[in-house]
């Protein structure tokens, strides 16, 4: 595979000094261009130690807007990122719209040094590259221009500079990991080889680069990175011309919601009830577990991802005050979703839940969650049809990362009728302290129960997965919607606590961050 890329390919400096010129003003131009598209642009820059990649980087802040452009670079983990997901230190990095972000080895350096030292599996690392081939297909196909680099040198020049660069570490800077895989040339490249085998899609393809000769590389880089951001303005074209089409289509009729259709909604029982004073016993008693299973969940690093999905008025704040109710606040938090805010609408729609993922034994509750991707932005059109469409898959890899390591993932919707609901909307609309919770969109929405109902049906079919199943709740009596919601949440806890989920085995471990890691060390005169 990197038999063309270990030629020991130069570029004398006055070809290049001619050439440099010319690919400035067009990458500096493709920038522009993205930026007003408002396309993200999304650069990982991988490679061999010694190969340049942080010569890169300093040169691509020399030839584009550094106003937005924002380097990252992932060495050392800090206890907040290893209290998540392992993916939840790069979606809070990832780009917003028009703005250009460079991802120092990004998330595969990892994955290859594990690789290359023998800590992962060959299936294991398989898996991880699925889901990263998986990750960059979804930003991809969001807008996200995608490049990847990969700095090659051939042994004989990566044993050289590795030599000159243990021999300099007060200048360089080595993570544990570094200093075992740079041992292991052979198996580096026989990672990456897998990597970019597995990853090297039409949207996100791999460039690899000759990095022998900084001035070849130098050029070779800037060439691929506006080779990239041209593939993405023409994706962008196609998909508006795709988007024209499909709303052509609707005003013609298409895509309306067949007549005579049942919805599975309908086969729940909304008859079960609980009377009040067995509820107020049975509340304080399953309020008292759950704070109990909290605690010990606390103490075991399990956390716990609980939304609320439901029609207007169906009693998702009461049943969400009542598992509050339940729980120590100083590990709870509730999230209410509304309207993108432009920040939240410059990112991919999964971005700003991402932001919330609850560290190692805290709670967070979703009022309304990123399921309004295939519910409200379907129905109301707000959306284009292939990317909620696509949501389904993404949404399901999203949430089968919250459940790994043990962690609680619970996903509730609240049900009532037509009728319930219409006795709630004028119950508020008489009630002077209840009044804020009925707006106009509550009446619209309603008006659109047939088309909610349809979306919902195969939102429950295509998501709800053995990890992460949906809960729906009978809630046509509020306390009865409650007491099942504490109940359901009191199993998931004591399941949870009866497994020990191991440690995962990987570069956390060996990358926590210390008081006087993280930066290159200087020799005391």
């Amino acid at each position: 595979m990197f038999e063309s890329a270990a030629l020991g390919r130069k570029c004398a400096d006055k070809e290049y000094e001619a050439a440099m010129q010319q690919l400035r003003l067009r990458l500096f131009e493709a920038q522009r261009q993205c930026l007003t598209r408002k396309i993200p642009v999304l650069i990982t820059i991988a490679g061999l130690n010694g190969a340049g990649r942080g010569a890169v980087a300093n040169l691509l802040s020399e030839w584009m807007d550094g106003k937005h452009l924002h380097h990252h670079a992932f060495w050392f983990e800090t206890d907040e990122e290893r209290e998540r997901p392992p993916f939840w230190r790069y979606w809070r990095q990832l780009p917003a719209a028009g703005e250009v972000g460079v991802f120092l080895g990004g998330w595969y350096g990892p994955a290859v040094r594990l690789r290359a030292c023998r800590d992962i599996s060959e299936d294991a690392f398989s898996s991880r590259l699925h889901r990263l081939r998986g990750l960059e297909n979804s930003l991809a196909a969001s807008g996200m221009a995608i490049i990847k680099l990969w700095l090659h040198l051939d042994k004989k020049t990566f044993t050289h500079r590795l030599k000159h660069r243990l021999a300099h570490q007060e200048v360089f800077h080595f993570t544990p990991y570094d200093k075992k895989s740079a041992d292991n040339y052979d198996g580096l490249v026989d990672g990456i080889s897998t990597a970019i085998r597995l990853t090297d899609r039409p949207e996100a393809p791999w460039t690899i680069v000759d990095a022998a000769d900084a001035n070849y590389r130098n050029l070779s880089v800037a060439q691929a990175i506006i080779a990239g951001m041209e593939r993405a303005m023409r994706a962008q074209d196609a998909k508006a011309g795709r988007v024209a089409l499909e709303k052509e289509q609707d005003q013609n009729g298409a895509g309306l919601v067949q007549e005579g259709l049942v919805s599975s909604l309908e086969a729940i029982d909304l008859t079960q009830s609980k009377e009040p004073d067995h509820y107020r016993k049975e509340l304080k008693k399953l309020q008292d577990e759950v704070f109990a299973l909290t605690y010990h969940a606390y103490r075991r690093g399990i956390s716990s991802t609980l939304i609320f999905e439901g029609w207007d008025a169906s009693g998702k704040g009461g049943a969400i005050r009542r598992v509050i109710g339940g729980a120590d606040v100083r590990i709870t938090q509730v999230i209410p979703i509304s309207a993108p805010s432009d920040e939240e609408l410059a990112h991919h729609y999964l971005w700003r839940f991402w932001r919330h993922i609850p560290r190692a034994g805290f709670i967070t509750i979703y009022d309304r969650s990123w399921y309004g991707r295939v519910l409200v932005e379907r129905v109301e059109k707000l959306t284009p049809r292939e990317d909620w469409s696509r949501a389904y898959a993404e949404i399901n890899h999203f949430e089968e990362q919250l459940t790994e390591d043990g962690n609680i993932r619970l996903k509730f919707w609240l049900h009532i009728s037509p009728e319930e609901q219409l006795r709630r909307f004028e119950e508020r609309q008489q009630t002077p302290w209840k009044q804020y919770k009925i707006t106009d969109e509550d009446w619209r929405n309603r008006e659109k129960r047939d088309a909610y109902s349809v979306a919902a049906d195969e939102m429950f079919l295509r998501t709800s997965t053995a990890y992460a199943p949906w809960h729906i709740i009978p809630a046509e009596n509020k306390k009865y919607a409650r007491l099942a919601v504490l109940r359901c949440y009191r199993d998931a806890l004591r399941a949870a606590l009866e497994k020990k989920p191991e440690r995962r085995k990987d570069e956390r471990a060996h990358n926590a961050v210390r008081p006087d890691d993280g930066r290159p060390k200087h020799k005391k005169k």
